[in-house]
């Protein structure tokens, strides 16, 4: 990497995520851990869930997804967590790899907004990151802080993930919810060069993990700093 990150740094951001993703007595938590493109020797996808019945102490539960999360981001795939409530009837478990799917989602707890770049396929420059929060802040201060919501703000590594907390049933009009209202902000708030990515309703959606690298396309180093492209760390702006 051209900006090393140490894993004592990780370890400190990781336990973020329970601050946003909240782990509930029965609910199991599922990791997603994806290699970016192209990859040598490429390989599928891997799906983790840490269930409540191997481990009914919720701390020992977090600790096991963050201990697989940083040793699979450290072998180079992107790791992800489900964004939703999963139903504790989920059969996925740590050696079967089933993949969580929408009809295994209890309720909505966020309306996820991902933005990112026009052209994603390398990583963003220290300017092209500022433009994407510069489009985050008009969100969240026209859309959300100025209607009483306070949303959750993560560098996701290569743009900003802005989670809006709800209380919605995994149903068909929530579905319809939520795919509207990510229309309406790309509508007012798209630009040339940061786009709201609009796919992002279902409710099995996953999303970064903080404190994992987000690996996309190559590093591109640059002596001035300006051009440089580099991997970042997912993290939480507080």
């Amino acid at each position: 990497m051209l900006c090393p990150v140490k894993i004592e740094d990780q370890k400190a951001e990781i336990v973020k995520t329970w601050a946003i993703f909240h782990v509930h007595a029965e609910r199991p938590i599922s990791l997603r851990a994806i290699l970016p493109k192209p990859v040598p020797g490429y390989k599928k996808a891997r799906n983790v869930t840490f269930t409540a019945k191997k481990y009914p102490n919720i701390a020992d539960r977090q600790k096991a997804f963050e201990d697989m999360a940083l040793k699979l981001n450290a072998m180079g795939y992107n790791i992800y967590i489900v964004l939703n409530l999963i139903d504790p009837s989920f059969e996925g478990d740590e050696e079967n790899e089933i993949a969580v799917g929408d009809a295994h989602i209890a309720s909505r707890r966020y309306l996820f907004i991902d933005l990112d770049r026009a052209q994603t396929d390398q990583p963003a420059t220290d300017d092209e990151m500022d433009e994407v929060f510069r489009v985050a802040g008009a969100i969240e201060r026209e859309y959300f802080f100025s209607k009483g919501h306070e949303p959750i703000t993560v560098n996701s590594g290569n743009g900003a993930h802005i989670y809006l907390p709800i209380d919605l049933p995994n149903d068909g009009v929530s579905k319809l919810k939520c795919q509207q209202m990510l229309q309406s902000l790309a509508a007012k708030y798209d630009t040339a060069n940061v786009k709201v990515d609009q796919s992002v309703y279902t409710a099995s959606r996953i999303t970064k993990v903080p404190g994992c690298i987000a690996r996309k396309g190559l590093e591109v180093p640059d002596d001035t700093g300006f051009n440089e492209r580099y991997y970042r760390m997912v993290s939480v702006l507080e």
